[in-house]
């Protein structure tokens, strides 16, 4: 009986590791975000520009990388809420 308690607890703290490293990726998706907004806003010397960093550069990227990051932020901040809803 008591290694099913055991297997039980190893499965809970694993999936609370696993979901530990769930929101620290979506503060670094939301930090990268940030930081792709602000490297598209600055200027560059745009006749050498590559494939790559005219994307980077084009303010329509910029714009979707910062509602990639809100989103995220958003839903790391609702999925925080949710399981702290549900402490069972």
């Amino acid at each position: 009986m008591k290694l099913k308690n055991r297997n039980k607890s190893f499965i809970l703290m694993s999936v609370g590791v696993l979901n530990l490293f769930h929101g620290i990726f979506h503060l670094i998706q939301f930090a990268q975000s940030m930081f792709i907004v602000a490297y598209s806003t600055k200027s560059h010397n745009h006749s050498e520009e590559s494939f790559i960093e005219e994307i980077m550069h084009n303010p329509i990227f910029a714009l979707l990388m910062g509602i990639v990051g809100i989103t995220t932020l958003i839903i790391g901040i609702n999925d925080y809420r949710h399981h702290r809803r549900c402490k069972d």
